[in-house]
């Protein structure tokens, strides 16, 4: 479901998976995304519907029986994907678990939507121990910084890496 959401923001195509990570409840979102726009208001009701029993294998389950810190239960998910399809939300606004506000507070600033994400020029970043891909000069992601040149193909190492992995960091010729 999240790569979903997230697809039409990042630069590339990727394919898309067919399941769930976590089944219940999510993987019924899929249907959403798939559906024809007509019948996406209908499947997000029916989603809704049967959100709170779906989530029963999710940790925030029965949390209001159990913790004296419970904020509500909210299908964070339904709003996302209500708002990023463009979803009409009528015959569903008042659901129990349905974070209208939320919705309505996207559609209030006109946040950026699927048909209007424009991906950010994204860095590229490599992982120490893997060839250079380009050459240039690259910074770690790291305690101390580090800078280097690599040519293509070359081996990216990093030396004294405060962290397990070091990252590099393309930024420029």
């Amino acid at each position: 479901m999240l790569e979903r959401l997230l697809a039409p923001y990042v630069s590339g195509s990727i394919p898309l998976p067919t399941e769930c990570t976590r089944h219940l409840p999510y993987f019924k979102t899929l249907k959403i995304f798939d559906a024809e726009s007509q019948d996406r208001s209908m499947l997000m009701r029916e989603y809704l519907e049967e959100w709170y029993r779906a989530s029963r294998r999710e940790p925030y389950y029965d949390s209001h029986k159990r913790d004296d810190a419970f904020t509500g239960y909210w299908s964070w998910e339904a709003a996302a994907i209500t708002y990023l399809l463009d979803i009409d939300d009528s015959s569903y606004r008042n659901a129990k678990f349905y974070p209208v506000d939320l919705v309505d507070f996207a559609r209030s600033i006109q946040a950026p939507r699927f048909s209007e994400a424009k991906p950010e020029k994204q860095e590229l970043r490599v992982k120490s121990g893997q060839e250079c891909p380009k050459s240039g000069t690259w910074e770690t992601l790291d305690i101390p910084l580090q800078q280097r040149k690599f040519a293509a193909g070359e081996i990216m190492q990093a030396e004294n890496a405060s962290y397990g992995i070091t990252v590099w960091r393309y930024i420029g010729d």
